[in-house]
């Protein structure tokens, strides 16, 4: 396979100064350093592109319910798998409230076998009085079918408190499981911000969460737009950690930035197994495509 390097004139160098402070400037103030001055105008062509590690996912991840923060159970820079507990609220007013609850749905279970049973022993009376209401009053068989029709509504009435108790017993549940705050996907610990004792709710993260899973955006030159297009191999030279790493693209803007003249476009980055996890966020690289060059068009599309 080949490299193409796009053309450049004598007076670039690799990651040449305009280039630099235009795709900086794309990918956001966070990621320029200190000292570049922005230069206006458009580059023609470049020798190379520079782009940005990010983790594909970023969270900073807060409780469900509202309480005070009893444990965190990470440290910075640990590595959590999806649904690992990473901190855990106050449980014990909660606790307290599902004992109640369980009691309370036994006392409506119990409340409803009794029922069952008085509307077995009027059916029964029921029965009886059919057989000897020729020999009994005819109030007596009437009393009876109205003590049936009791019971059955007596019954209906247990079971509907036996739902009720028992829904307020799922909702202790819930709220004292939402007390153990999760990771919703694999991740590492890039930050912590609240520790034990402090009073947290829905609007406090707890801890930011980075995912394992890292993405290269790279800010692409108007002059390599022809280029820039999904599934396009790269090759990212991360020179801090002198390593190479190849990549794909997977996504670019459909428009140039009006400011920079550079296209947005984020690609897959196929980390080695042995540093994997070693990689920081925020890293710049420098970028180039793998390939050869396209040929120049003349107007006319080719043909299939």
């Amino acid at each position: 396979m080949t490299w193409y390097r796009a053309p450049m004139p004598h007076s670039w160098k690799p990651l040449g100064r305009r280039s630099l402070v235009a795709g900086l400037l794309l990918l956001g103030p966070a990621t320029a350093p200190a000292g570049l001055p922005s230069e206006a105008g458009t580059v023609a062509s470049v020798r190379s592109l520079v782009g940005v590690v990010v983790a594909a996912r970023t969270l900073d991840l807060a409780p469900r319910v509202e309480g005070r923060l009893e444990v965190m159970r990470v440290r910075l820079g640990d590595r959590v798998a999806a649904n690992q507990e990473v901190a855990t609220l106050e449980r014990q007013p909660l606790s307290i409230e599902l004992a109640a609850r369980q009691a309370g749905v036994k006392a409506a279970e119990a409340e409803y076998s009794r029922n069952q049973i008085l509307l077995t022993q009027a059916k029964q009376r029921l029965e009886r009085e059919h057989r000897v209401k020729e020999y009994s009053a005819a109030e007596a068989v009437e009393t009876a079918e109205n003590q049936v029709a009791l019971s059955t509504s007596d019954v209906a009435l247990a079971q509907a408190h036996v739902s009720q108790a028992q829904a307020q017993l799922d909702q202790v549940v819930i709220q004292l499981e939402n007390t153990r705050v999760r990771a919703p996907f694999a991740a590492f610990v890039s930050e912590i911000f609240i520790y034990p004792g402090a009073q947290v709710s829905q609007a406090t993260p707890v801890v930011r969460l980075v995912s394992e899973e890292l993405r290269l955006r790279v800010a692409i030159p108007a002059s390599m737009a022809s280029l820039a297009r999904p599934g396009a191999e790269i090759q990212a030279r991360l020179e801090a950690l002198n390593l190479v790493v190849t990549g794909v693209l997977e996504s670019v803007s459909p428009e140039l930035d009006p400011a920079s003249r550079h296209l947005k476009a984020e690609a897959r980055l196929e980390i080695p197994a042995a540093h994997r996890g070693r990689i920081p966020t925020g890293l710049l690289a420098e970028v180039e495509f793998r390939g050869s060059p396209p040929a120049v068009s003349s107007g006319t599309p080719a043909t299939p």
